[in-house]
């Protein structure tokens, strides 16, 4: 896959509405749906097409921006029923052509497996799909394809398969509260990662529940994030990464806190007094 490789994108209308883009030499295609403008692609033929699509929403109540990742041999029809049932989404980016009904579920498991393991976004999928098994030929055309998709996504803006970078202050800073330590970093583009083994306070103060930290730690709590470590802390099973560094000292501390000052290197300088100075 090179990075050369140019992006060409037709606006059907308004610049902010419908978008179709496709690569040199690919005969791919992306359809860019804002969900108000699902209904300007009815009367398109690639409708009826297998895909690869992936739905980008947020929840106020959520630390994480939301994904949910599908494929369908019709994938209008798909994308009009999640419309209709009110799912959280306000994007829906669908890859088509070059892809048959084999090929759309191999993708839909390597994609899912990928953006939980890179843990950039909260993937929403509540079950993981089962790897459809290619032959050789077609899965080195499937995994070329995922390139261009890696690629195409990460040009957007949209780093769901991007690993993450740390910021020239590659510091390790801890934050502690009572007894709880955790550890984590900022990021390049400006989220930041609590690392794994990292500790939170189960106690949490009356003005922290019902906010947005507070609907992280149950989310977490759900999906094994977070698991009980002794009486006072739960314990990260893996790396988590938060839109700031307060949302993560306040999932971490069961009380809102300024993340900017309450995370500190081994040197006692705070992350504001490193980054913002």
């Amino acid at each position: 896959m090179t990075n050369n490789q140019v992006i060409h994108t037709l606006i059907t209308g308004d610049p902010s509405g419908l978008k179709i883009l496709e690569l040199d030499g690919w005969t791919g295609k992306l359809f860019v749906i804002p969900r108000v403008n699902l209904k300007d692609i009815k009367n398109r033929t690639e409708i009826n097409n297998p895909a690869i699509y992936f739905l980008f929403g947020s929840d106020e109540n959520s630390t994480f921006e939301n994904v949910y990742i599908g494929e369908s041999e019709t994938f209008y029809q798909r994308l009009e029923n999640h419309d209709l049932n009110k799912d959280n989404w306000h994007l829906a980016m669908v890859f088509t052509g070059q892809v048959d009904k084999a090929d759309v579920k191999y993708l839909e498991n390597k994609s899912t497996l990928l953006a939980r393991e890179i843990n950039r976004y909260q993937v929403l999928n509540k079950v993981q799909p089962q790897e459809n098994k290619l032959s050789e030929f077609k899965k080195i055309s499937a995994d070329n394809y995922f390139e261009k998709v890696q690629f195409i996504m990460s040009s957007l803006g949209y780093p769901l398969f991007q690993q993450t970078k740390s910021t020239s202050d590659s510091k390790i800073y801890s934050l502690k509260i009572e007894n709880i330590v955790a550890r984590g970093k900022l990021l390049d583009d400006g989220n930041f990662m609590v690392l794994k083994d990292s500790k939170a306070r189960i106690k949490e103060t009356n003005s922290f529940i019902g906010g947005y930290a507070y609907a992280a730690r149950r989310e977490f709590l759900n999906n094994g994030t977070l698991v009980q470590s002794g009486d006072q802390s739960y314990v990260f099973t893996k790396d988590v990464i938060f839109n700031s560094p307060s949302a993560s000292g306040a999932t971490i501390a069961g009380t809102a806190l300024n993340g900017w000052t309450a995370w500190k290197d081994t040197q006692g300088n705070t992350l504001d007094e490193n980054v913002r100075k």
